[in-house]
């Protein structure tokens, strides 16, 4: 199967990453094919890369003490998957990453990333306008969680991911919203 980088080079055109930087930029990192239900990142495991989902999707998840897990992000097609975080301070990544189906990734090797950032400010932006993105959803989602009822959180999970019910199990939604699979069937009647 031949994947290409088409929206990740939209992205690059958008902030004037020029055809040579951009061809830097693909010698330096590589396509990945991920089976379902592998583990692209492991709680405690140290971050080196960041992953730019081409095809599939990958759920974001902690593993609370009690043996649950909890869902925190998905992560779908043109979108990026890692523990930011953890990869740049070289810290233990607090959650798993694993793919919900078969899938695809642009592996970014984050000592790839800080030399592109080095030369060029095009390539600074680039990271930036991806770090905000993750930052505005991180405080949508504490704000969902704090804020809104579970029929909320269920809304406002189809609204953000539209199309994503009908892709995973139910349980994993559930593990989203915080409720129990049994809440949340009971919800949906």
């Amino acid at each position: 199967m031949q994947y290409h980088y088409e929206a990740l080079h939209m992205a690059a055109l958008e902030v004037g990453i020029s055809t040579e930087e951009w061809e830097w930029f693909v010698q330096g990192t590589s396509v990945k094919e991920i089976p379902r239900g592998t583990t692209l990142i492991r709680a405690g495991e140290r971050v080196q890369h960041a992953y730019f989902c081409i095809q599939g999707c990958f759920r974001l998840y902690y593993t609370l003490p009690d043996g649950k897990d909890f869902n925190v992000a998905f992560t779908l097609e043109q979108d990026y998957a890692t523990s930011y975080a953890a990869m740049v301070s070289g810290a233990e990544s607090p959650y798993t990453i694993e793919a919900l189906e078969e899938s695809a990734v642009i592996v970014i090797p984050y000592d790839a990333l800080l030399h592109f950032m080095e030369a060029s400010h095009h390539w600074e932006r680039f990271v930036r306008k991806a770090v905000e993105r993750l930052y505005i959803r991180k405080e949508e989602r504490e704000r969902e969680l704090l804020c809104l009822s579970a029929l909320e959180r269920y809304e406002a999970f189809l609204h953000k991911y539209p199309g994503l019910e009908n892709r995973i199990p139910q349980y994993h939604i559930a593990a989203y919203i915080g409720i129990s699979p049994v809440s949340l069937s009971r919800l949906l009647r």
